[in-house]
Protein backbone atom coordinates (compact mmCIF):
# COMPACT_ATOMS: atom_id res chain seq x y z
CA UNK A 1 0.00 0.00 0.00
CA UNK A 2 1.23 3.43 -0.84
CA UNK A 3 2.24 5.78 1.92
CA UNK A 4 0.71 9.19 2.39
CA UNK A 5 2.26 11.52 4.93
CA UNK A 6 1.71 15.27 4.91
CA UNK A 7 4.81 17.38 5.41
CA UNK A 8 5.18 18.51 9.01
CA UNK A 9 7.95 21.09 8.93
CA UNK A 10 7.02 24.76 8.85
CA UNK A 11 9.33 27.15 7.03
CA UNK A 12 11.07 29.56 9.37
CA UNK A 13 9.41 32.69 8.02
CA UNK A 14 6.21 31.41 6.51
CA UNK A 15 3.17 29.44 7.54
CA UNK A 16 1.35 26.97 5.34
CA UNK A 17 -2.30 27.91 5.01
CA UNK A 18 -5.03 25.88 3.33
CA UNK A 19 -5.78 26.61 -0.32
CA UNK A 20 -8.66 29.05 -0.55
CA UNK A 21 -9.97 32.04 -2.40
CA UNK A 22 -7.72 34.98 -1.67
CA UNK A 23 -10.59 37.39 -1.12
CA UNK A 24 -14.04 36.74 0.20
CA UNK A 25 -16.89 39.18 0.50
CA UNK A 26 -18.33 40.25 3.80
CA UNK A 27 -21.30 42.48 4.31
CA UNK A 28 -21.26 45.24 5.18
CA UNK A 29 -17.79 46.66 4.61
CA UNK A 30 -14.78 45.83 2.55
CA UNK A 31 -13.81 42.32 1.39
CA UNK A 32 -11.42 40.39 3.61
CA UNK A 33 -8.01 40.12 1.97
CA UNK A 34 -6.98 36.58 2.85
CA UNK A 35 -3.56 36.91 1.23
CA UNK A 36 -2.83 39.83 3.55
CA UNK A 37 -3.99 37.82 6.55
CA UNK A 38 -1.73 34.93 5.52
CA UNK A 39 1.17 37.37 5.27
CA UNK A 40 0.48 38.64 8.77
CA UNK A 41 0.22 35.08 10.14
CA UNK A 42 3.62 34.34 8.62
CA UNK A 43 4.96 37.47 10.30
CA UNK A 44 3.60 36.25 13.65
CA UNK A 45 5.59 33.03 13.20
CA UNK A 46 8.71 35.04 12.35
CA UNK A 47 8.39 37.21 15.47
CA UNK A 48 7.78 34.14 17.65
CA UNK A 49 10.95 32.53 16.30
CA UNK A 50 13.03 35.66 16.78
CA UNK A 51 11.54 37.11 19.98
CA UNK A 52 9.48 34.38 21.66
CA UNK A 53 6.00 34.89 23.05
CA UNK A 54 7.12 37.59 25.47
CA UNK A 55 8.46 39.62 22.55
CA UNK A 56 5.35 39.15 20.43
CA UNK A 57 3.63 42.50 19.99
CA UNK A 58 1.22 43.85 17.43
CA UNK A 59 3.69 46.56 16.47
CA UNK A 60 6.48 44.02 15.83
CA UNK A 61 4.17 41.84 13.79
CA UNK A 62 3.03 44.85 11.75
CA UNK A 63 6.65 45.79 11.03
CA UNK A 64 7.57 42.23 10.02
CA UNK A 65 4.52 42.03 7.74
CA UNK A 66 5.12 45.48 6.26
CA UNK A 67 1.69 46.77 7.27
CA UNK A 68 0.33 49.33 9.72
CA UNK A 69 -0.60 48.42 13.29
CA UNK A 70 -4.18 49.44 12.43
CA UNK A 71 -4.23 46.71 9.77
CA UNK A 72 -3.28 44.09 12.37
CA UNK A 73 -5.73 45.46 14.95
CA UNK A 74 -8.57 45.16 12.44
CA UNK A 75 -8.02 41.39 12.45
CA UNK A 76 -6.95 40.77 16.04
CA UNK A 77 -7.86 43.15 18.88
CA UNK A 78 -5.26 41.67 21.26
CA UNK A 79 -1.89 39.95 21.24
CA UNK A 80 -3.50 36.81 22.68
CA UNK A 81 -6.13 36.59 19.94
CA UNK A 82 -3.40 37.00 17.32
CA UNK A 83 -1.29 34.26 18.94
CA UNK A 84 -4.22 31.84 19.17
CA UNK A 85 -5.10 32.30 15.51
CA UNK A 86 -1.50 31.60 14.49
CA UNK A 87 -0.97 28.50 16.62
CA UNK A 88 -4.15 26.88 15.36
CA UNK A 89 -2.26 26.57 12.05
CA UNK A 90 0.26 24.32 13.81
CA UNK A 91 -2.30 21.55 14.02
CA UNK A 92 -1.37 19.94 10.69
CA UNK A 93 2.32 20.03 11.62
CA UNK A 94 1.80 18.43 15.02
CA UNK A 95 -0.70 15.87 13.69
CA UNK A 96 -0.48 15.50 9.89
CA UNK A 97 -2.63 13.16 7.81
CA UNK A 98 -0.99 9.73 7.97
CA UNK A 99 -1.67 6.38 6.31
CA UNK A 100 1.40 4.16 5.96
CA UNK A 101 -0.52 0.90 5.58
CA UNK A 102 0.35 -0.46 9.03
CA UNK A 103 -0.49 0.41 12.63
CA UNK A 104 3.17 0.50 13.70
CA UNK A 105 4.06 2.68 10.72
CA UNK A 106 1.24 5.09 11.47
CA UNK A 107 2.34 5.43 15.10
CA UNK A 108 5.94 5.97 13.99
CA UNK A 109 4.90 8.85 11.73
CA UNK A 110 2.71 10.42 14.42
CA UNK A 111 5.71 10.42 16.78
CA UNK A 112 8.05 11.70 14.07
CA UNK A 113 5.79 14.64 13.20
CA UNK A 114 5.67 15.78 16.82
CA UNK A 115 9.37 15.30 17.58
CA UNK A 116 10.58 17.03 14.43
CA UNK A 117 8.18 19.96 14.71
CA UNK A 118 9.17 20.62 18.33
CA UNK A 119 12.82 20.68 17.25
CA UNK A 120 12.22 23.55 14.80
CA UNK A 121 12.69 27.17 15.87
CA UNK A 122 8.95 27.74 15.63
CA UNK A 123 8.16 24.51 17.46
CA UNK A 124 10.21 25.65 20.42
CA UNK A 125 7.66 28.38 21.11
CA UNK A 126 5.05 25.65 21.67
CA UNK A 127 6.22 25.43 25.26
CA UNK A 128 4.53 28.78 25.83
CA UNK A 129 1.18 27.03 25.51
CA UNK A 130 2.09 24.48 28.14
CA UNK A 131 3.21 27.09 30.64
CA UNK A 132 0.37 29.54 30.08
CA UNK A 133 -2.30 26.80 30.04
CA UNK A 134 -1.67 26.22 33.75
CA UNK A 135 -2.93 29.73 34.54
CA UNK A 136 -5.21 30.62 31.63
CA UNK A 137 -8.13 28.37 30.55
CA UNK A 138 -8.10 29.93 27.07
CA UNK A 139 -4.56 28.72 26.49
CA UNK A 140 -5.62 25.30 27.74
CA UNK A 141 -8.52 25.19 25.29
CA UNK A 142 -6.31 26.13 22.34
CA UNK A 143 -3.74 23.55 23.44
CA UNK A 144 -6.47 20.92 23.46
CA UNK A 145 -7.76 21.95 20.01
CA UNK A 146 -4.30 22.15 18.45
CA UNK A 147 -2.47 19.26 20.03
CA UNK A 148 -4.44 16.81 22.15
CA UNK A 149 -7.78 16.34 20.42
CA UNK A 150 -6.29 15.84 16.91
CA UNK A 151 -3.82 13.25 18.22
CA UNK A 152 -6.59 11.32 19.97
CA UNK A 153 -8.77 11.42 16.87
CA UNK A 154 -5.90 10.22 14.71
CA UNK A 155 -5.06 7.37 17.08
CA UNK A 156 -8.72 6.27 16.93
CA UNK A 157 -8.43 6.20 13.13
CA UNK A 158 -5.20 4.15 13.33
CA UNK A 159 -6.95 1.63 15.59
CA UNK A 160 -9.98 1.42 13.30
CA UNK A 161 -7.79 0.70 10.26
CA UNK A 162 -5.71 -1.81 12.22
CA UNK A 163 -8.87 -3.64 13.28
CA UNK A 164 -9.99 -3.94 9.65
CA UNK A 165 -6.55 -5.31 8.71
CA UNK A 166 -6.45 -7.71 11.68
CA UNK A 167 -3.25 -6.14 13.03
CA UNK A 168 -1.88 -6.21 16.55
CA UNK A 169 -2.29 -2.95 18.44
CA UNK A 170 -1.35 -1.58 21.87
CA UNK A 171 -1.59 -4.04 24.74
CA UNK A 172 -2.88 -1.37 27.14
CA UNK A 173 -5.45 1.42 26.93
CA UNK A 174 -4.59 3.41 23.76
CA UNK A 175 -5.37 6.80 25.31
CA UNK A 176 -3.04 6.06 28.22
CA UNK A 177 -0.25 4.97 25.88
CA UNK A 178 -0.75 8.01 23.64
CA UNK A 179 -0.58 10.27 26.72
CA UNK A 180 2.63 8.55 27.77
CA UNK A 181 4.24 8.90 24.34
CA UNK A 182 3.27 12.56 23.93
CA UNK A 183 4.33 13.47 27.46
CA UNK A 184 7.71 11.81 26.86
CA UNK A 185 8.13 13.78 23.63
CA UNK A 186 7.29 17.09 25.29
CA UNK A 187 9.38 16.41 28.38
CA UNK A 188 12.41 15.63 26.26
CA UNK A 189 11.80 18.72 24.16
CA UNK A 190 12.42 20.73 27.32
CA UNK A 191 16.10 19.75 27.00
CA UNK A 192 16.25 22.54 24.44
CA UNK A 193 15.79 24.98 27.31
CA UNK A 194 18.88 23.67 29.08
CA UNK A 195 22.49 23.16 28.16
CA UNK A 196 22.05 20.00 26.12
CA UNK A 197 20.45 20.39 22.68
CA UNK A 198 18.00 17.64 21.78
CA UNK A 199 19.33 14.95 19.46
CA UNK A 200 16.23 14.79 17.29
CA UNK A 201 16.89 11.55 15.43
CA UNK A 202 18.13 9.66 18.51
CA UNK A 203 15.12 10.89 20.47
CA UNK A 204 12.82 9.87 17.63
CA UNK A 205 14.24 6.36 17.40
CA UNK A 206 14.02 5.79 21.15
CA UNK A 207 10.39 6.87 21.43
CA UNK A 208 9.40 4.87 18.35
CA UNK A 209 11.13 1.83 19.86
CA UNK A 210 9.18 2.35 23.08
CA UNK A 211 5.93 2.48 21.13
CA UNK A 212 6.79 -0.78 19.35
CA UNK A 213 7.37 -2.47 22.71
CA UNK A 214 3.81 -1.56 23.69
CA UNK A 215 2.23 -3.14 20.61
CA UNK A 216 0.84 -6.48 21.86
CA UNK A 217 3.51 -6.64 24.58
Amino acid sequence: MSQSVVSHTLPLKSIHVPARDRTTARAPGRPVNLRLKDNILAAIAQVLVEEGYQGLTISRVAKAAGVSTATVYRRWPTKQAMFFDAIRLWRDDLTPQIDTGSFAGDVDELIAARVRFLATPLGRTYGTLLGEAVHDPQFGQVLWETSVAPARAQMALFLERASRRGEKVFCQDPDTILDMLLSTIHFRAMNMLGREPMNTEKNLQEIQSLAHCLISC
